[in-house]
């Protein structure tokens, strides 16, 4: 009897499937709600496969401000968990518009394993699909065993169902090869496009391997928006000048109007602050995969999931890191250069932004340089090289910093994040800085009131 609560899981998820062998439309349960996200599971679509490993259907649904800006209503992935060791990797991920059309798909991803990061999404998602099956679980299986026999025994020319099993010579898009194979066993074939319709995100657990790989949801933040002629959604209509720039943007849609409105708007100068003993903020920056976008108006780094930064006592989860010229932010009035502003979330979808200003000379910095050789070659796309960053390098010696509430600099100026502003700068060399100015007119937003927020300042 040992081996058959593994074979019975298995059946559970293919018996889910109605008499025709089609499996019923998706029903999405949610794990996480946020501001721009709704993140969901699919738990009917969870299936045992073997050595405490399970597969699941997952998605991410944007809000309508964030789908407009990143190209995307939703995006679904096929994940992989390991329920012992608390790891998991994406098989599939498919990224659709607010009429549920395909607008592209990701396969062939890393399959190294991730560890799902505590307190995270990722962990959250994890948790729901290692979970033992409830007695309403059960009794769900129960009554699609019976659907199953009685479709079977109609059909003369039906094959006993089999468990799911992984031979040691299947490749690793297995999952939804092996539920399409045991579902015509059962009756009929599965139409390929609901294999492509239902990717499976997969939940954090302890990698099997000592490098990381990008997650399952927090790609789905990270990964950039297609080009627009590929989307068939709005591309945001807005820039930093001219007639649809900053001092026009909450006339352009209703939804961003909080860039008029608003009271804790960014980017401010960050003077007078109360001098205190901040505690200093605490990165856990390691080297990392990365993806480098053209978003038509600044680079966007998006790196793989495990790291973070810890301030006021609070985990926030690093997506992502972008450059803007010259800073947004003003210390005692000057701006830098550059500045390079890395954006974080918790597992409630709070938000958290470093800002690190970056002056020019003769010195070049390596990590640029390498963000240099990498850039895309099209407006609009993306590029995954073979090399490996740290962003810890972009970070200062000294961690002397502001810290205030701000909001996020561009549309939809949502309110709410925390800033923390460093207060030392990195080098890049001018020719460095020469060339994203060749790429990027200025891309920053021009100060904001401070409308009597309080700032911190360490010592």
């Amino acid at each position: 009897m040992t081996a058959r609560p593994s074979i019975l899981c298995a059946l559970l998820a293919i018996l889910l499937l109605p008499a025709g062998g089609v499996r019923a439309e998706q029903t999405w349960d949610v794990v996480v709600r946020d501001r721009e996200r709704i993140v969901e599971i699919d738990r009917s679509s969870v299936i045992q496969s073997d050595g405490g490993e399970k597969v699941a259907w997952g998605r991410i649904v944007l809000s309508p401000e964030r789908a407009a800006i990143e190209g995307f209503a939703s995006v679904k992935a096929l994940s992989r968990y390991d329920c012992y060791n608390r790891s998991f990797f994406t098989l599939k991920r498919v990224y659709m518009d607010d009429r549920h059309v395909v607008l592209r798909e990701e396969g062939g991803l890393d399959e190294r394993p991730v560890l799902a990061a505590r307190n995270s999404v990722d962990e959250r998602l994890w948790q729901e699909v290692c979970k033992p099956p409830s007695v309403s679980d059960l009794k769900k299986v129960a009554r699609a065993v019976t659907a199953i026999a009685e479709a079977a025994n109609a059909d003369a020319g039906a094959t006993p169902l089999v468990p799911l099993r992984r031979s040691a010579a299947a490749p690793a898009e297995a999952p939804a090869r092996e539920s399409a194979r045991i579902a015509r066993q059962a009756k009929g074939k599965m139409p390929a496009a609901d294999a492509k319709a239902a990717p499976v995100v997969a939940q954090p657990a302890v990698p099997r391997s000592a490098a990381p790989a990008t997650t399952a949801l927090a790609a789905l933040a990270r990964t950039p928006a297609p080009p627009a002629i590929e989307t068939g959604l709005p591309r945001p209509d807005w820039s930093y000048e001219g007639e649809r720039g900053p001092d026009k943007w909450a006339s352009l849609r209703p939804e961003w109007a909080t860039c008029a409105q608003g009271k804790r708007q960014s980017p401010i100068d960050p003077r007078d602050g109360i001098v205190v003993d901040l505690e200093a903020p605490r990165f856990d920056y390691r080297e990392t995969g990365f993806r480098i976008a053209d978003t038509g108006r600044t680079l966007r780094v998006h790196v793989e999931s495990g790291m973070g930064v810890v301030l006021r006592g609070r985990r926030y989860e690093l997506e992502f890191f972008e450059f803007h010229r010259p800073s947004d932010e003003r210390i005692g009035g000057q701006a830098s250069d550059m500045v390079v502003h890395f954006h974080h979330r918790d597992a409630a979808g709070n938000i958290a932004v470093v800002g690190v200003p970056l002056e020019s000379g003769d010195r070049p910095h390596p990590l640029i340089q390498t963000l240099w050789n990498n850039l895309p070659l099209e407006r609009g796309t993306d590029y995954a090289p073979s090399v490996r960053i740290d962003p810890a390098s972009l970070l200062p010696t000294t961690f002397g910093h502001y810290l205030f509430m701000g909001s996020l600099e561009a549309p939809p100026c949502t309110e709410g994040v925390l800033w923390a502003v460093m207060k030392e700068p990195l080098h890049l060399s001018s020719d460095q800085l020469a060339i994203f100015a060749r790429l990027y007119a200025r891309n920053g937003r021009p100060l904001q009131p401070q409308n009597g927020r309080l700032i911190l300042e360490s010592r």
